[in-house]
């Protein structure tokens, strides 16, 4: 009987130890949520209304969806033995999240983030999308250089960009009705496991995060989120977010909209002129 007792004392043993080496060969991926400041919210609402003849409604922040968000970025994580993880995981706790379905950016992790230089990365990428603009003949008649151009219709099949990753964050984030605004910043951590509870001083930043918007009411997916005449105005804006200040957010009065709408749609149509002349 003592025999029998040791021996199973000896499987067991062997399993505790084989289940800790195989713990001690994984690595846990996880979100740590980081508070986003006031310019974040400013740049949000220069995206959907900077220098723009016609605007969409702003937005604000919302402490509640804040909340919500940051309970969010924390209620998954994701497992993997230590030589499969790399960066890449990051995106797919994305994923797992279920954080696709609202607005999101992956940027290389930063103390100070620059939130215009980011959301104009994702406006471009949104843009490059659903950009209706395309270039038919150059035109020169005496000593006035004219472009002609071809402006596609109004997008009909919004259920095609929205399958397209960067058109369905930008046109979640200019839905047009949206009144409220939630965001965090997801940074990337990494934690050894051990076969204990990690403390925060065991993670490891990968140096990536990701920024997560939240908006309220939400656009339907698959839906047109502003009418035609935003979408005119937007596709001809040509000034950075970085180039704004407070009162590019002022909405124009109605007798000027036709009037500042021109030197924006005019420079557009001149820089694709003279991109067309370069190719």
């Amino acid at each position: 009987m003592a025999s029998l007792y040791k021996t199973a004392a000896a499987v067991c043993l062997m399993a505790l130890c084989g289940l800790r080496a195989e713990a001690a060969g994984q690595t846990t991926y996880k979100f740590r949520p980081l508070k986003v400041d006031d310019a974040a919210y400013f740049a949000a609402n220069l995206v959907r209304n900077g220098k723009l003849p016609v605007h969409v409604s702003e937005v604000a922040r919302d402490d509640n969806i804040v909340s919500t968000l940051n309970e969010k970025v924390v209620q998954d994580e994701i497992v993997k033995q230590t030589e499969e993880a790399n960066e890449d995981t990051c995106e797919e706790l994305i994923e797992t999240l279920s954080l696709k379905e609202i607005f999101h950016l992956s940027f290389d992790y930063t103390d100070s983030p620059n939130y215009r230089e980011l959301l104009q990365k994702a406006l471009d990428a949104g843009l490059q999308v659903f950009n209706q603009i395309s270039a038919l003949h150059l035109c020169c008649v005496v000593l006035t250089c004219l472009s002609f151009f071809k402006r596609k219709e109004y997008p009909s099949q919004w259920g095609d960009i929205w399958e397209v990753e960067a058109g369905a964050n930008l046109a979640y984030l200019l839905g047009s009705n949206s009144t409220k605004i939630g965001c965090v910043i997801g940074e990337c951590v990494t934690v050894a496991s051990g076969g204990e509870k990690a403390l925060p001083s065991d993670e490891t930043s990968t140096g990536k995060a990701a920024l997560f918007c939240k908006l309220s009411p939400e656009v339907e997916k698959g839906s047109a989120p502003f009418d035609e005449e935003y979408f005119t105005g937007l596709v001809s804006r040509t000034a950075k977010l970085t180039e704004m200040a407070e009162e590019d957010l002022k909405a124009p009065s109605n007798d000027g909209t036709a009037a500042a709408a021109l030197p924006t749609i005019l420079a557009a149509i001149l820089v694709a002129m003279l991109t067309a002349l370069s190719a």
